[in-house]
This record gives C-alpha cells, structure tokens and sequence, in this order.
C-alpha cells in the first residue's frame, strides 16, 4: 500500500505542472491587426475582448468540461478521464478516473475526487481524505475558480503581480510576453501578436521547466475554448485533450454536492 501511495502521490505531482488555467484557456482563431500593447494589463483584456468578450465570459454562471488526460511514466502511458463541474464564483466538483494504465498503478490509487464550495471544501484519493486549505495554493487556485476566463481573475485578483516583458519570436510568431507571479509561482504566457492566440505557457517548477503548447481551439456558444494542451516536462510528456464543454447548462450547487455524496450543503450567507 506504501508504494502505492507513492506512486499515486507522484502521478499527482506530474499532473499538477499542467497550469490549469490551464485546463480553460481559450483563444482567438481568426486573424487580427497587431496593435501596440504596452501593458500586460492591455494584452489580457484585448485576448478576453477577441475571445468572445469580458460580457460574455461574466455571463457564464456553470461550464460543464470532459477531457483525457495522458501522461507517461516510467512503467508506461497512464490515462485518466476526467470531469469538471464548475458554478461561478467557487462552487465545484472535479473527477478524475484510471481508464487505462501499468498493471503496477492500480485504480484506487490514481483515481481522485475533489469538492469545493466558497466555504472550502476536499480532495479525496486512494481513501484518504485532504482538506482544501491544506492543498498546494496552485492546485487549489485550479480547482477554486471564480470564473470561466482564467484571464480575467488574473486582471482582478489582488494578488496577482503582471507585467509585460520584451517581445520575442515563438514558433515563427512575434508573441508578447505576458509574465504572471501568483502564490509564489511564476509562469509566462506567450500570445500572438496578430491573432491574440495564446500559444504557449512556460514555467519554472521545482522539477524543471515546464513548457505548455495549446492545440487547436472550438467555438461554443460564442466563446473560444481550447481543445488541447501538451506539456514536455523533466519526468515525461504529458497531455489534456477536452472532449466537450458545456455552457449554462442550470447546474445548482445542491446538484453538485449530490454528485460528491454531501448530505449537507453549507451555503455563504
């Protein structure tokens, strides 16, 4: 059981490195004039703007989003499948299932649950039970999200710190470089200079440098989501492909704490 928690804990580990704000960016696919940002404040807010607008994303009150993640280890490919119910602000319900995987990675180790309303909430995996407050401030921002668009709390969050670094060529594209220090942790987000594309992040992480690509994108009632992201990290490759996303579909938070087998639900007054 001890090698399983092991295993299960660095399985996690490998997983939290794909930025999650990184698990919904969405970004432009049609081409644009290049205009002459000189804030980081500027770029965000024109992405926002070119991927459906700042109304339209405060306009989503529950996303519904289904994706596959892959990601390798040493003992070979593990697959997980993974929903996530989402009420803004700050109620949800993520889970994540083994769908396929080395025999040496049993089910119960890597599946996982997580809960969370505005009052708290939990992670559950391989029987064990870890309170929200008590997670790592990254992945605890990732499931706690106060809106569909991670780029507009990054434009209100107080403890956010943006800036706008000197511009540089990515993949053959002028991109700017938006840097973002959050909870201790910084990263870089490289959007296009024409289209406003997001087309990558970088990160230092404590186990190296994190590189994450965006793939191609979707059109969903009006806003732009992508519908891929691949990661090159120090311990493998690893990839979230999202199958379906769903906008406004009426989820109420007694849905949700159904779905996480909550009999009591405590609401903010």
């Amino acid at each position: 059981m001890e090698d399983h928690s092991i295993k299960a804990d660095i399985m996690m580990k490998r997983l939290s490195l794909i930025p999650a704000a990184l698990l919904l960016a969405a970004v432009l696919v049609l081409p644009a004039s290049a205009q002459d940002y000189t804030t980081a404040e500027e770029v965000l807010k024109a992405h926002i703007e070119a991927t459906g607008g700042q109304a339209a994303w405060e306009a989503v009150d529950d996303l519904y989003v289904e994706a596959e993640i892959v990601a390798a280890t040493p003992m070979g490919d593990l697959t997980l499948k993974m929903e996530m119910w989402s009420i803004f602000p700050g109620y949800g319900l993520t889970e994540m299932a083994l769908a396929s995987g080395p025999d040496g990675i049993p089910a119960e180790a890597v599946n996982m649950k997580a809960y969370y309303t505005p009052l708290g909430g939990w992670i559950e995996q391989g029987g064990q039970r870890q309170d929200m407050s008590a997670v790592n401030p990254q992945l605890r921002q990732q499931f706690q999200r106060q809106s569909p668009k991670s780029e507009l709390e990054l434009l209100t969050s107080a403890d956010a710190e943006l800036a706008l670094k000197e511009s540089e060529s990515y993949s053959d594209r002028d991109v700017y470089v938006v840097s973002v220090t959050q909870n201790g942790f910084e990263q870089d987000m490289l959007i296009d200079q024409e289209t406003l594309l997001i087309l990558a992040q970088r990160a230092s992480t404590p186990m190296g440098d994190v590189m994450t690509v965006m793939g191609e994108y979707v059109e969903v009632d009006g806003l732009l989501f992508a519908t891929g992201q691949s990661a090159e990290t120090p311990q493998g490759s690893q990839s979230v492909t999202f199958k379906k996303f769903e906008v406004n579909k009426g989820l109420k938070p007694a849905t949700l704490a159904s779905k996480a087998g909550v009999t009591t639900l405590a609401m903010p007054e």
